[in-house]
């Protein structure tokens, strides 16, 4: 087993080698890279493999004096050092850390050694004053995403590297929460996952209506399948995430088209629904706990509990994905579940 008397974590020796620490990359990359993932560490020669090791702290498993696991960990990239990192703010952001080049050997694999690598990662994180890590990988690579879901990541945003054959996502974990919060935040940021999963499957299901059923009225509130993404739109990046991230109260009818262009408004909506991860590693206890001050459309003045009205939010769209559900099914299409409890379930699924 990984967590045996046999298995020490410990920071690279001068006397470790870099063609078995490339060796070992190779092979945890390997199913990945038949997947047609093109991980660097599928394929990379041992002077990248040396030269990412240096750029933070490379620790290493070792097991019976073979190296086993390996993860390097890190402090915030320069702007001159790594110019490719400008898109990404939280690999530049000063209380973040992050690590990469992280592998463990197949044969040790879903035995928690990923885990204490991680688990080490953040304890050097947190006794270097940083308050979050960060970390990128495929988006594809469900069984990695799952993973650092379950050690408490959070998708906060997507990237196209150069050169890769897939978008990457960026995941990020708080390290500085007060524990007497974390149940309420917690429950947020389950709400929150959910909410862009759902977006996801839901978008990926209207993907399959004609350009027709797509913009035809078929007796919703705001008449069609267009119609109600757009109100989605409005209500959760017009309104609620500027009431939330900038305290502004814009007045913006709620059956305005912002977005006419069908692919645009997609990418817009899975965009405003990766914003609440996000927010929801930065935000304070504090604020969590106070009140959400904002405007009415009439100009209303409100008052209202911060984490009751952000649980409005996620509640208000999915009775509106609800709505689209029930229109996807009257005009023939197959709907995808889109319960709580299946999300959960997938989580917590190791494939």
């Amino acid at each position: 087993m990984a967590d045996d008397d046999r298995l020490t974590i410990r920071p690279l020796a001068a006397r470790d080698s870099f063609d078995a620490l490339t060796a070992l990359l190779h092979r945890a990359y390997a199913p990945l890279a038949r997947q047609g993932l093109n991980f660097t560490a599928a394929a990379q020669d041992v002077e990248t493999t040396r030269r990412r090791a240096a750029e933070g702290r490379c620790l290493v498993a070792e097991r019976d004096g073979e190296i086993v696991g390996t993860v390097t960990v890190s402090g915030p990239y320069g702007a001159d050092e790594a110019p490719w990192t400008a898109g990404v703010p939280w690999f530049r952001d000063r209380d973040t850390a992050h690590f990469h080049q992280f592998a463990v050997d197949p044969g040790l694999q879903r035995q928690g050694l990923g885990r204490r690598l991680v688990q080490a990662c953040e304890q050097w994180a947190h006794e270097h004053g940083f308050k979050r890590m960060a970390l990128d990988t495929a988006e594809p690579a469900r069984a990695l995403r799952a993973l650092y879901r379950r050690l408490g990541y959070a998708e906060v945003g997507q990237v196209q590297w150069e050169g890769k054959h897939y978008r990457s996502v960026i995941m990020l974990k708080s390290l500085d929460h007060d524990p007497a919060g974390q149940p309420l935040r917690e429950q947020l940021q389950t709400m929150a996952r959910y909410h862009l999963w759902a977006t996801r499957r839901l978008l990926s299901a209207v993907d399959a209506l004609s350009e027709p059923d797509y913009r035809r009225e078929v007796g919703l509130f705001f008449k069609s399948v267009h119609g109600t993404l757009n109100h989605l739109l409005v209500a959760e990046q017009m309104l609620w995430l500027r009431r939330f991230a900038e305290g502004h109260s814009p007045v913006v009818p709620l059956d305005a088209e912002i977005e006419p262009d069908r692919a645009r408004l997609r990418e817009r909506l899975l965009e405003g629904a990766l914003a609440w991860p996000a927010l929801l590693e930065v935000w304070p206890q504090e604020r969590l706990l106070g009140v959400l001050r904002y405007q009415r459309l009439n100009g209303q003045a409100v008052e209202l509990p911060f984490a009751a009205t952000l649980a409005h939010v996620f509640n208000h769209a999915t009775h509106h994905r609800g709505q689209l559900s029930a229109a996807l099914t009257a005009m023939g299409h197959r709907c995808p579940e889109l319960d709580l409890v299946y999300m959960l379930q997938e989580e917590a699924s190791p494939t």
